[in-house]
């Protein structure tokens, strides 16, 4: 390599450190566009009672979260019986519980991510808000945490679950 293909090399190699992500400029969806179709759908598998296949539901999550919720469980000792906990709305919605979006927004990020995106959930006659933070993956839009408005996370439950 000449000293004119290594300046060249190393200029374009700026220019993509500073480019937004590819994914954007091709006109894919944003965070906020793919939290609302998410939340959408799990509203519907909801209200039919069909949940996921362990596959389809792992693959909707980030790297890191799918290894920790593949993680080996520890033996938990003092065991109480509570409420359960749905990944996408939080505890006690048990399924066939009738739950409704409101209109997700963007709390922080940006919309190519990553992101935090709120999104109003009504349950029981209760109003609820999540947020959930997504981050762009080389394959799309994966959930990184989700955060319940009584301040727990699913990361947090994951890692407890864990040991961790």
């Amino acid at each position: 390599m000449d000293r004119r293909n290594f300046i060249l090399a190393l200029s374009a190699g700026a220019a993509l450190l500073g480019a937004p992500p590819a994914r954007a400029e091709c006109g894919g969806p944003s965070a906020l566009d793919y939290v609302e179709e998410l939340y959408e759908k799990q509203v519907r598998l909801q209200a039919q009672q069909t949940p996921l296949d362990r596959e389809e539901f792992l693959e909707l999550f980030s790297k890191g979260m799918r290894a920790l919720m593949r993680s080996p469980r520890r033996p938990a000792r003092n065991v109480t019986l509570g409420p359960v906990l749905n990944a996408f709305f939080g505890w006690g919605v048990l399924p066939g519980i009738e739950v409704t979006t409101g209109k997700p927004r963007l709390v922080s990020g940006q919309d190519e991510g990553p992101a935090t995106i709120g999104v109003p959930l009504t349950y029981r006659g209760e109003t609820h808000k999540v947020l959930v933070h997504v981050l762009l993956e080389e394959d799309g839009w994966r959930v990184a945490n989700i955060i319940y408005d009584n301040g727990k996370s699913l990361l947090d439950h994951y890692r407890e679950m864990a040991g961790r």
